[in-house]
């Protein structure tokens, strides 16, 4: 009786271990494609947020700690002082 038992809990352990094979296999690959597509779609959205950082007056990148945000958009603060006059 007790070799049938150990028999019957080795042969449910190795279905266990080929089903999680089968699906970590299966998984694993879907899991990769979801980590990279959210990765790139992170980066698409720094790189609109980082073009979006240009002055209005020259088009050149800003700083945003240095320039001015007014009415929606980005100004150096030269090109700023430019527009009032």
């Amino acid at each position: 009786m007790l070799a049938i038992d150990v028999a019957v809990l080795v042969g449910a352990a190795v279905l266990m271990v080929a089903a999680v094979g089968v699906i970590g296999g299966r998984l694993g690959p879907r899991l990769e494609a979801r980590r990279r597509r959210l990765r790139g779609e992170d980066n698409a959205a720094q790189e609109r947020q980082r073009l979006a950082e240009r002055c209005m007056v020259c088009g050149a990148a800003i700083d945003p700690a240095h320039d001015v945000w007014d009415a929606g958009r980005w100004w150096h603060r030269a090109c700023y002082r430019e527009s009032l006059r």
